[in-house]
């Protein structure tokens, strides 16, 4: 779930009213063009949170007609409707203006090429003027280019360049003996003695359009060829690089399709009416597949493929917070995240996420998820995304905001949980004292931490530290701090800075300072579990840090992870156990992508171990037992091919692990949502110990109902909840956004499959439920029955039987049977040894048991015959004689015959004449059951 800062722009007093919003492709510098009605025109440049750039201010007597940045350089182009252009350099300030006769009516075109070596200029009375900008961004002169045709221009693209030749694939072939290949690298063997394009060449081709609906091809060499023509003015074009197809979408929304060949002639293959209002203002988007997005100021998206000729609309939910009657005025599409913002006409941003869903003929079909809106104030006329995917600028008829997308942030510590609802509200759940508040803090929250007395609250810039007083937070102090880490342990704040971390009172002030050298890195990941601080660096160093004393002490040393994890790019978390006797660590290798293994790092042993997602197993120089080893291989196939998300060590156990893991094809890896807001996540819990390594203790699936994994703390896993149902919620507030309801709670807790029943029993019948759970995992029976011996209650006994089923042992399960006094169970399990399938056996256990691992288990070792059963006993008719049907066959007529007994009792006669005749016991059964009607 995320969360929708909203920064406005610090614009100056005399800018006016916004008119044009346009942000650099690769940095976050946004530009604003305004227009005040007594002092002109004006542009400004700012960052990413709204900080004006002093020095970057332009004006004018007049407004500005268009802005565009340079596709590299901090270089920004902008057309006034005079005719002037001028480029301003950031941060600098320096403008560098093009000849005054160049133009002399109002700036339509604006157009850099790929690299940004050519600058395409034109206006309203037909001009249109080429520049050349050299590698330093500085303008060259005169024109390279001046033309004029007499037309307004409307629209300008350049035409993609050709694919450059793949360096390395020619390397590979001239290394293993391609002589054709190795020629290439030798410019005297190489056509006409020039050597091949190493890097990607620019394409210098663009084509240009007129009011009158022509498009013109100009060339390198200046030449200038009409190409097309169409009805009216052409206010967008696209042109696709796989199939060579220039697109055109006029005023009137027609829509045009050209095939361009070698020759430069085009040929129409398509024109196709757009459904929607013609309006010259309607904004129109392209998107690199293909997918033209049109708003016209009506209730709807309309949203036409190009290339599958398909087209459909998206419209407005009134339940998630729209209006009825609002209208859609313009859009903007995020590639990185597959996100569809667009604005509305009271002031609402729209999010649609595309989400592309395979179906079992592997055919593709995209849906568009509408999230609730984030809102700002006015009537919406421009949307555009940033260069950071997390970034949006909203131009409105009152101000320019800039939404800055923010992960929510929440806390586990001691019982107590704080999560984010809104910027600027929290929820907070006090379980030992069974309590919910919500409470509004000052200042965005950007981080959180809570202990028993306090919450501490990290805008980014300064830490403010609350106490919770009922419902309200009270500001107990403030203090300066740009620490990307924040952790709190009892009355101390965790912080970093270059090269140390801090250890600060409530206050700000620093009572002492953890050193680490030049080697070891700057620290960037800060972790409490117990009393002991995990710490990782930029180096990928990682240390622990004891905080029982007065003052934190150092165990072991720095450990520098690069020497023992190959491809190592970055650390993404590093936590510690219970006890600081163990390191956990989740990385990004060197390409990016996250690592499959958890890693583990013995302190005292100083040895690292793994699990490995991708392949469901541990490293295979870890001792595992001859039990264990037979549960990961059962379980080898439900943990293969995945990636873990977020880990997190009991707060209590320190044997006990529990990570999030994800399919390894998912886009949750590359989303910059919450990690584990979607489905098919799997919360895997293991035992680590110095003696038996990595045990797999349990794994299930995350319920569908709740967001993410918050904690783990015997006996529960604590879960964030979704806000409202289903689906991924994005929550925003400026001051007129809407609120979350304030009994809205945030946090659940779910029992560990050792505890179901038992959840609130005493910390001796919790202690020797985990002893139990892991001698039993390493197959030790002896300490098993040892670590129970005085337990008496029959409801922990029937825990520990259900405990047999995940782990198979029906040994230790006719004990538990017997301690419950179960004699029906434990005859049914006598009589299932007679069965070959040790799956068959334990099923029989799961249904005396009254659990929903039956049907699994029958599956997995094909014994449908006792499925079939099984779902006779449940009641399950359908089921049961699918199963026949398909699997069970040479019990198909006694199923029949079953289920039309079943039917008879039922009072459902004629359906059950149905199946005695299909069991063909119709000649007697029917007639006695007719006589006896």
């Amino acid at each position: 779930m995320a969360v929708y800062f909203d920064h406005r722009v610090e614009a100056p007093d005399s800018s006016g009213a916004a008119l044009l919003i346009s942000w650099h492709p690769s940095m976050c510098v946004l530009a604003v063009g305004s227009v005040n009605a007594s002092t002109g025109g004006s542009v400004d440049l700012y960052l990413q949170q709204g900080e004006q750039v002093e020095l970057c201010h332009v004006e004018r007597g007049f407004s500005p007609s268009l802005l565009l940045w340079h596709p590299t350089k901090p270089l920004l182009a902008v057309g006034w409707e005079t005719g002037e252009t001028v480029l301003l350099s950031h941060p600098s300030g320096e403008l560098t203006p093009l000849p005054n006769n160049t133009h002399t009516a109002c700036i339509t075109v604006l157009e850099w090429s790929s690299n940004g070596s050519r600058l395409v200029t034109g206006d309203q009375a037909g001009v249109m003027a080429v520049w050349r900008v050299d590698a330093r961004g500085k303008l060259q002169g005169s024109p390279l280019i001046k033309h004029d045709y007499s037309k307004p221009l409307t629209c300008c693209i350049f035409r993609p360049p050709p694919p450059a030749e793949d360096v390395a694939m020619l390397a590979r072939a001239a290394v293993s003996g391609d002589e054709s290949a190795l020629d290439m690298f030798n410019w005297k063997k190489s056509n006409k003695g020039a050597a091949f394009a190493l890097g990607s060449q620019e394409g210098l081709t663009f084509y240009i359009s007129t009011a009158d609906g022509s498009v013109y091809s100009v060339d390198e060499q200046a030449r200038s060829v009409p190409l097309v023509s169409v009805e009216s003015a052409i206010q967008t074009m696209w042109y696709s690089k796989r199939r060579d197809v220039l697109a055109v979408v006029t005023d009137s929304l027609l829509l045009s399709q050209f095939s361009l060949g070698p020759e430069g002639i085009a040929q129409e293959i398509s024109k196709v009416k757009l459904s929607g209002r013609g309006v010259q203002h309607a904004d129109i988007v392209w998107t690199e597949n293909g997918l033209l997005i049109t708003a016209s100021g009506e209730q709807h998206i309309r949203l036409w493929d190009v290339e599958l000729d398909d087209h459909y609309a998206l419209s407005l939910d009134e339940s998630l917070g729209f209006e009825k009657g609002e209208l859609l005025n313009c859009v903007s599409f995020c590639t990185s995240k597959q996100v569809l913002a667009a604005g509305t006409s009271r002031g609402r941003v729209a999010l649609w996420h595309m989400v592309t869903v395979s179906d079992q003929k592997g055919d593709t079909k995209i849906h568009w998820k509408l999230q609730t809106p984030a809102e700002v104030e006015g009537n919406i006329s421009q949307l555009q995304w940033g260069s950071s995917s997390h970034l949006l600028a909203v131009c409105s008829s009152s101000c320019v905001v800039i939404l800055s997308e923010h992960v929510m942030c929440s806390h586990y510590s001691q019982q107590m949980t704080a999560v984010q609802l809104t910027p600027t509200q929290l929820s907070r759940d006090t379980f030992s004292k069974k309590t919910h508040r919500t409470g509004h803090t000052d200042t965005h929250i950007r981080a959180v931490q809570v202990t028993k007395d306090m919450v501490a609250v990290w805008n980014g810039k300064y830490i403010t530290v609350y106490e919770p007083s009922g419902q309200t937070l009270h500001s107990t102090g403030s203090f300066q701090c740009e620490s990307p880490a924040l952790v709190v342990h009892e009355e101390n704040i965790y912080t970093v800075e270059p090269n140390r971390v801090q250890i600060r009172t409530p206050q700000g002030t620093v009572k002492q300072l953890l050193a680490f050298s030049e080697a070891e890195g700057n620290p960037t990941l800060l972790s409490v579990c117990g009393s002991y601080l995990a710490v990782g660096t930029d180096t990928c160093h990682v240390r622990v840090f004891d905080l029982t004393r007065r003052e934190a002490k150092a165990m072991g040393v720095t450990k520098n992870l690069s020497e023992l994890i190959p491809d190592l790019g970055a650390l993404r978390s590093v936590k510690c156990n219970a006890s600081g006797s163990h390191l956990s660590v989740l990385i990004a290798q060197v390409n990016g992508r996250p690592d499959n293994k958890v890693y583990f790092y013995d302190i005292e042993l100083d040895m690292l171990s793994h699990f490995d997602f991708f392949t469901g197993r541990p490293e295979s120089s870890l001792a595992q037992s001859e039990d264990s080893q037979r549960c990961l291989t059962r379980c080898e196939g439900e943990l293969a091919a995945r990636c873990p998300v977020s880990q997190f060590w009991d707060e209590n156990e320190p044997r006990l692990f529990v990570c999030e893991t994800v399919h390894v094809n998912s886009d949750l890896l590359c989303s910059s949502q919450s990690q584990t807001e979607k489905e098919d996540v799997l919360v895997v819990t293991f035992f680590v110990t110095q003696e038996h390594g990595l045990l797999l203790q349990d794994s299930q699936p995350k319920p569908a109902t709740l967001l993410s994994l918050l904690a783990l703390d015997t006996p529960y896993y604590y879960y964030i909840c979704k806000l409202g149902e289903g689906g991924d919620q994005v929550v925003s507030t400026p001051a007129a956004g809407p609120q979350v309801p304030s009994s809205t709670q945030m946090v659940v807790r779910r029992a560990l499959r050792d505890f179901v029943g038992l959840e609130s029993c005493e910390k001796q019948t919790r202690d020797a439920m985990l002893n139990f759970s892991f001698y039993l995992t390493i197959g030790d029976m002896d300490e098993a029955f040892k670590a129970i011996k005085l337990i008496k209650s029959e409801a922990v006994w029937e825990n520990m039987a259900r405990m047999c089923v995940k782990s198979r042992r029906l040994d230790v399960a006719r004990v538990c049977l017997g301690n419950m006094g179960n004699a029906r169970a434990a005859r049914a399990l006598r009589e299932a040894e007679k069965e070959p399938e040790v799956e068959a056996q334990v099923a029989v256990l799961a249904t005396q048991l009254s659990m929903l691992d039956a049907e699994r288990l029958y599956k997995s070792c094909g014994r449908f015959d006792l499925l079939n059963k099984f779902y006779q006993a449940a009641g399950k008719w359908q089921q049961a004689v699918e199963t026949a049907e398909t699997h069970d066959r040479i019990h198909l007529r006694t199923t029949y015959y079953s289920y039309a007994k079943h039917l008879e009792a039922m009072g459902d006669k004629n359906l059950a004449l149905v199946y005695f005749e299909k069991s063909d016991t119709h000649r007697f059964e029917v007639p006695r059951m007719l006589m006896e009607d």
